[in-house]
C-alpha cells in the first residue's frame, strides 16, 4: 500500500509543481510510466527518489499481481493536470475521474485480494465511491483549486444555470451559482449510493474504513449544503466530532 501511494503521491507533485513547466512535467511522468512498464534501476541510479519508489512498487506489483493499467491511468490524469485547467462538460469531469480517481479503488481491491475477473460488481461499485469521492473533493476545494487556476465545474452546466467563468473568479455566490452547486451535489450523491454498498461485500479492517470514508464525502456534501453552497468564500471542513460519528456510523452503517 505504502508504494502505491508513494507513486501516486510523487507522479501528484509533479503535476501541480508551481516550479516545473508542463513539458518538464509531462517528460517526468511519461519517465514514471516507463517505470511501471519495465524498472531499470540504473537509469534512475543518480535519482535516489525515483530509484527508492520503483524498487518498492516493482516488488508490489509482481508480488501481487497489480493492473499496471492501473498505473498507467493515473499517470494520464496527472498528465492533463499538467496541461488541462478547465472542463467543458460535465461528462468530461467523469471521464477526468475515470483515471485520476477510479484506479486507485481498484488497486486497493486488488491488494486485498479481490480479483477483478471474479469481483467486476465490485469494481463496478468501487468506481461509482471513488469517482464520487473525486467530485466531492472537486466542489470542496473550488477556490482552493483555482489559486492553481483549476476549474472543474464544467463549462455546459455553468451555462446552464446561467453563471460564467468570470462570475466565478469574482466568488460571486448568487442563486444562480448555488443552484449549479446544488446540482453538482445531487449528482454526486447520486453516485455515493450507486456504490454504497461495496463494504457489505468486503471483509476485515477495509469493510470498515470504506464505510469511514463513504460516510466521511458524504458528510462533507452534507457540509456543503449546510452553508448554502458558498464554498468560494468559504471551505467546508469535517470537524473533530463529526469524525467520531462518521467513525460510530462506519461501525454500524446507520
Amino acid at each position: 500500500m505504502y508504494s502505491v501511494y508513494a507513486f501516486a503521491r510523487t507522479a501528484d507533485n509533479i503535476a501541480d509543481s508551481k516550479y516545473l513547466k508542463p513539458q518538464d512535467k509531462i517528460e517526468k511522468l511519461d519517465e514514471m510510466g516507463e517505470m511501471v512498464s519495465e524498472f531499470d534501476e540504473a537509469r534512475v541510479k543518480n535519482d535516489m527518489h525515483f530509484r527508492n519508489i520503483f524498487t518498492a512498487l516493482t516488488d508490489t506489483i509482481s508480488a501481487l499481481s497489480l493492473s499496471k493499467q492501473d498505473f498507467f491511468d493515473l499517470l494520464k490524469a496527472f498528465r492533463q493536470d499538467a496541461v488541462k485547467s478547465s472542463y467543458e462538460r460535465f461528462e468530461d469531469i467523469l471521464e477526468y475521474s475515470r483515471y485520476s480517481a477510479n484506479p486507485v479503488g481498484r488497486l486497493i481491491l486488488q491488494i486485498f485480494g479481490y480479483e477483478r475477473e471474479r469481483y467486476g460488481e465490485l469494481y463496478r461499485m468501487s468506481d461509482d465511491i471513488c469517482t464520487a469521492l473525486q467530485l466531492a473533493n472537486f466542489w470542496q476545494d473550488v477556490s482552493r483549486d483555482m489559486r492553481m487556476n483549476r476549474v472543474y465545474i464544467p463549462e455546459d452546466l455553468m451555462k446552464k444555470y446561467n453563471y460564467t467563468k468570470d462570475q466565478l473568479f469574482e466568488s460571486v455566490e448568487n442563486d444562480n451559482f448555488k443552484r449549479l452547486m446544488s446540482h453538482l451535489a445531487d449528482e454526486t450523491e447520486a453516485l455515493f449510493k450507486s456504490g454504497k454498498a461495496l463494504p457489505s461485500h468486503l471483509k476485515g479492517r477495509l469493510k470498515y474504513e470504506l464505510r469511514a470514508i463513504i460516510n466521511g464525502g458524504m458528510s462533507v456534501l452534507k457540509m456543503i449544503r449546510k452553508e448554502k453552497y458558498k464554498v468560494l468564500s468559504r471551505r467546508v471542513k469535517i470537524k473533530p466530532a463529526r469524525k467520531l460519528l462518521i467513525l460510530i456510523k462506519s461501525l454500524f452503517y446507520v
